[in-house]
């Protein structure tokens, strides 16, 4: 529940919803600090990505910056901070790997990893990139490299546009059915511009003293032109 509420209430920091904080990690011990550790793969390369949070001032999320001795690497390559908009966090480019292990190290020598297997890079295939797909027919989605027994997310979406996410089995294959795209009432044309997406994701496995998440993700994104 504790990790729940903090995997929210960062979300809502991000977005401008709550207020935001800035905190030293020195300042807290271990079983205080929540890691969210990502690996995004696609066709371009691989970027990983480490923040750190905190609710151990009982009022709220605190972002943590790294201090005191304490570092993260991925695979033993260094993650420099990074200024995000509304949080600070830590990133760097990676050659492609079949794992990706997290390791946050405290300034007293304490390490502690997450670990995640990759996953293949995916491309759309359909529908074809600025096709124009009718609102009132199907909208067949194609995608590379499907997983036996997996979850990909289909979203489609687009300015104007009231779309869909949907998690479906990753067969490589999804029909959006007729009319279940919306035109927005305030749109200027009846055609507009539309982008769908295929995603997916994989959990990995966090040392038992370390809290947080370890994944590693893949998408890939074409633009249509969606008409009446």
């Amino acid at each position: 529940m504790k990790q729940a509420f903090l995997a929210l209430s960062a979300l809502l920091c991000v977005a401008g919803l709550v207020g935001c904080q800035t905190g030293d990690s020195g300042d807290y011990p271990t079983d205080q600090i929540s890691c969210t550790f990502t690996v995004d793969v696609n066709d371009v390369g691989v970027t990983a990505r480490a923040s750190f949070w905190t609710t151990g001032t009982g009022i709220g999320p605190v972002n943590l910056i790294l201090t005191a001795g304490d570092t993260v690497t991925v695979n033993g390559v260094a993650m420099p901070r990074r200024n995000g908009v509304a949080t600070d966090f830590y990133q760097t480019a990676l050659d492609p790997a079949e794992q990706y292990t997290f390791t946050f190290t405290r300034g007293d020598g304490t390490a502690l990893t997450g670990t995640v297997d990759t996953l293949v890079p995916l491309a759309v295939t359909a529908p074809a990139a600025d096709a124009s797909v009718s609102r009132a027919a199907d909208l067949a989605v194609n995608w590379t490299n499907p997983i036996a027994d997996g979850l990909a997310t289909v979203t489609v979406s687009g300015e104007y546009l009231q779309g869909i996410m949907e998690d479906v089995a990753d067969t490589g294959a999804y029909t959006v059915p007729a009319g279940t795209l919306v035109l927005d009432a305030d749109a200027p044309t009846s055609s507009v511009q539309g982008w769908v997406t295929i995603s997916r994701n994989r959990l990995g496995v966090m040392d038992p003293g370390l809290a947080g998440t370890v994944a590693v993700t893949t998408s890939a994104t074409v633009r249509f032109t969606s008409t009446e």
